[in-house]
């Protein structure tokens, strides 16, 4: 039998495929042994600046003190009770909808942001009656299939059709590469415009839902204009259709604020959360309005897992991390700085093209000389800067030249800038052997 060999404790195993697939590009490189704060130590004894938190989970830090002790004073006392009540499950509830504001007043707790994507969406037909989609291009909600059916990353949608019916996918903002070849801001935001073209051009006329990510992530770190949040807005109650944020990466402070929505002057229908909501643990939850999330039946949300007892103490504990250490307020500072550093390495380092991003969650676009996307510079960086000290996220965005970063937020300045350094070294010594 084939085999694959990992590191275990500093020393090599070989495991035979069939029971452990490898790790994709990007994520093969480095055997995590143990992780605290911003530091990753690896099986063979390196310790690594972390700039992925997982991929944007681990927002308070690994290992964050006060939630591995909420989690073992859980662990000894109850790990599941399936969908009974128990009061840290609606504590948690209570919680999250006092976070988001006072026009939710409903909260469905599950385990995976794929999943919250899609009871959103349930909620939204059956609250409606109609049933189609509007999403956006380049756009992640989760590899299940109705959430592939919502992404508009055409490598997700290969091989796996047909999708769900009514699903309609419009352009986001991804100004750097223009769909439209515009320039903003004198393009007014125009591809908004072709959206709505295309939407009038599909529809039946039974618009359920407009679901859209705060932040392209997975899409290549686009952060949208901020025109075109308010006409996302007017177009959904022009429609009378659903707006679900997916604020799955975005929320829990990553964005600068505890919901990117909160800096964008509109308030959602309904928002999903999941990554950072429990410091690592599996959780994920939809924020709505209640007479939305009761158009299903309560049978809708039972999982086997969903708000489990383990996951709810992480929640509550990261929650008090992130407003007593003022997470979110650090990530605002500490992004702004990271990003006015790292702006400067376009043109002033070969293959630079751009560099953008919303809180502690930054992409860096790598381009060959004619402006065409450069993915194999990417991907050298990322090795290159395990090998300067750094780990970053695998390559993103539609031809995958996009290098996603996102430090825990509460890195210390020392280490953000040993990391920025780390990952200039990286960019540069792979620009001079390119």
């Amino acid at each position: 039998m084939d085999q694959h060999e990992v590191a275990v404790m500093g020393q090599p195993v070989a495991v035979p495929r069939a029971i452990l697939e490898p790790s994709a590009p990007g994520h093969d490189h480095v055997t995590w042994e143990s992780a605290s704060g911003a530091r990753v130590r690896t099986a063979d004894g390196r310790e690594l600046i972390d700039f992925t938190s997982g991929i944007f989970v681990a927002n308070t830090g690994h290992c964050h003190p006060r939630v591995v002790a909420a989690i073992q004073e859980q662990a000894a006392r109850l790990l599941n009770c399936y969908d009974a009540p128990h009061p840290d499950r609606a504590r948690v509830v209570d919680r999250l909808a006092r976070l988001a504001g006072p026009t939710f007043d409903a909260v469905a707790l599950l385990t995976g942001g794929a999943e919250a994507i899609e009871v959103a969406v349930k909620a939204a037909k059956a609250y409606t009656g109609r049933y189609e989609t509007l999403s956006f291009s380049w756009a992640f909600h989760g590899k299940s299939h109705a959430t592939m059916s919502l992404s508009g990353l055409p490598g997700n949608r290969r091989g796996i059709g047909p999708m769900m019916p009514g699903s309609i996918v419009g352009m986001f903002p991804t100004c750097y590469r223009c769909p439209l070849s515009l320039t903003y801001p004198q393009c007014e935001v125009a591809c908004f415009d072709a959206s709505r073209q295309v939407f009038e051009s599909n529809t039946t006329g039974s618009l359920a839902a407009i679901v859209v990510e705060a932040y392209l992530g997975a899409g290549g770190a686009y952060v949208a204009p901020p025109e075109f949040w308010p006409r996302v807005r007017e177009f959904a109650d022009s429609q009378g259709a659903v707006l679900i944020l997916d604020e799955i990466q975005t929320s829990f402070g990553r964005s600068g604020s505890m919901f990117a929505f909160h800096r964008f002057g509109i308030v959602p229908d309904v928002v999903v959360v999941a990554k950072g909501i429990a410091s690592g643990l599996p959780m994920s939850a939809v924020i709505s309005r209640r007479e939305i999330l009761e158009s299903l039946p309560a049978s809708a949300f039972s999982s086997t897992y969903s708000g489990n007892p383990l996951a709810c103490a992480a929640c509550l504990a990261t929650i008090d991390v992130l407003e007593d250490e003022d997470l979110p307020g650090r990530a605002a500072v500490l992004g702004r700085y990271a990003l006015e550093r790292m702006s400067q390495w376009v043109g002033a380092i070969q293959g630079v093209g751009d560099v953008r991003g919303i809180g502690l969650a930054f992409g860096i676009e790598f381009v060959n000389e004619d402006g065409s996307p450069d993915p194999d510079r990417a991907l050298d960086v990322l090795y290159a800067a395990d090998r300067e000290g750094v780990l970053t996220l695998p390559p993103a965005g539609i031809a995958g030249n996009v290098l996603r970063l996102g430090p825990p937020l509460v890195i210390s300045e020392a280490d953000l800038d040993a990391g920025l350094d780390a990952l200039e070294r990286a960019i540069r010594s792979t620009a001079s052997a390119a």
